[in-house]
């Protein structure tokens, strides 16, 4: 679909997003090499996974004031007042229940909900239980060029010369073989961090976006920016009858979604504060060739923090 015609259906593109996709596929560009994949769906799933969820890294992290001043700018530029409603509502202090993990320590660092906006941003930063045996990467990071086709398909794409049977992790270092990439003796720990809920309902929605990059010292740090117009917007009802109008097809998508709005307005406004439990699920992994217990097979966890939204 051309960019217009998204605009069409979705409305103009933020140029902020524009600038952070620009970022992704020129960071994609200098980490050769990059798979040009000849079979469309896997190409457009592997950039869009790394556009809304880019990996980078970092000499030294300082929370989301160094994040937007230095990693992600575009707000500066084109959305100052998002970015000076973020900064003024930070929390560096987030009340939140210790996670009991044996793999990893995680928490949530700083917050910021910006009414004014109606933008909610969590960072998280994650290490190693014990690094001297284990080494955490986001699972982004794993095959993040798209190149990786599995041994049993790798016959099919013998006249794709970067077509691979084996994993590649990208680091600081550069990309290449997991047993390459990690340092000697250690396991690799691979970590996914990628929703924010509230109760059941989930709210990373239309134009939200997941960002992590890794810290000279080791740490996954995780970057959720939630879009919360949905919550907030009086007119929400009318607008959903409006798109089951032209789209009757979508009405059960729409009608979910009226019902979490909703549900999310009743929640907060029955709070005698307004301040709610947010949930934030994750995973984490340890690297196994066996495909199946590598995308199916990690372990649940969760992280729970409290927000005020009045």
């Amino acid at each position: 679909m051309r960019s217009d015609e998204l605009d069409r259906e979705l409305g103009p593109t933020p140029q902020s997003f524009v600038d952070r996709m620009d970022q992704t596929l020129l960071h994609l560009e200098e980490e050769k090499p990059v798979k040009r994949i000849a079979f469309g769906t896997v190409l457009i799933a592997a950039i869009l996974a790394l556009a809304l969820g880019t990996t980078a890294y970092a000499v030294v992290s300082q929370g989301l004031e160094w994040y937007y001043n230095n990693r992600f700018t575009a707000y500066q530029q084109y959305e100052p007042e998002k970015h000076s409603a973020i900064m003024e509502h930070l929390q560096t202090e987030v009340s939140q229940k210790p996670v009991d993990d044996p793999d990893i320590n995680i928490a949530v660092t700083e917050a910021s909900w910006a009414p004014e906006q109606n933008v909610l941003v969590v960072s998280l930063e994650a290490t190693a239980a014990d690094p001297e045996k284990n080494e955490l990467h986001p699972m982004w990071n794993l095959d993040a060029d798209g190149s990786y086709v599995g041994p049993e398909n790798l016959a099919a794409y013998a006249d794709d010369e970067e077509a691979r049977a084996v994993h590649w992790l990208w680091t600081e270092d550069g990309m290449g073989p997991v047993a390459e990439m990690v340092a000697p003796g250690k396991q690799l720990l691979l970590l996914k961090v990628s929703e924010v809920y509230l109760d059941d309902i989930h709210l990373m929605g239309d134009m939200s976006s997941t960002d992590e990059y890794v810290s000279e010292d080791g740490a996954v740090h995780t970057v959720l920016e939630i879009r919360m117009d949905d919550y907030f917007d009086p007119n929400f009802g009318e607008r959903v009858q409006e798109q089951i109008k032209a789209s009757p097809e979508l009405a059960d998508h729409w009608n979910r979604r009226l019902k979490d709005v909703e549900r999310f307005r009743q929640i907060i406004s029955e709070d005698e504060d307004g301040v709610v439990t947010l949930r934030v699920p994750y995973t984490v992994t340890y690297y196994t060739d066996d495909d199946a217990q590598l995308y199916t097979g990690g372990r649940q966890g969760e992280v729970q923090f409290e927000m005020k939204f009045r």
